[in-house]
């Protein structure tokens, strides 16, 4: 078997960068508006969310509490997050407000 040769520092390949077609994430490129109504729907029903990164920094990651055992959703920075946080909120707005426990 042929040696491989050896990671850039971080063990990157490159093939993150390929697949999320050169995009990368950032939460400032979100619409606020959007941002907002995640917000507003997921702790209006007593829910709470968190907005982060993947581990390795390649992909949006939200979380999410109160709508059962806490989940993590993760967007690639290919994809659309204002479409992602749009179905975030609309999953939520039929939820009576403050029925949501935490577990």
């Amino acid at each position: 078997m042929a040696k491989q040769p050896p990671r850039p520092p971080g063990g990157t390949t490159g093939l993150r960068e390929s697949l999320g077609r050169g995009k990368s994430a950032d939460w400032a490129s979100c619409d606020p508006g959007i941002l907002q109504l995640a917000i507003a729907s997921v702790s209006r029903c007593g829910g709470a969310i968190r907005f982060g990164y993947s581990r390795d920094g390649g992909a949006y990651s939200i979380g999410i509490y109160g709508d059962g055992p806490a989940y993590t959703v993760y967007c690639a920075p290919g994809d659309d997050i204002d479409e992602a946080l749009a179905k975030v909120a609309s999953a939520f707005e039929d939820i009576a407000p403050g029925s949501l426990h935490n577990e």
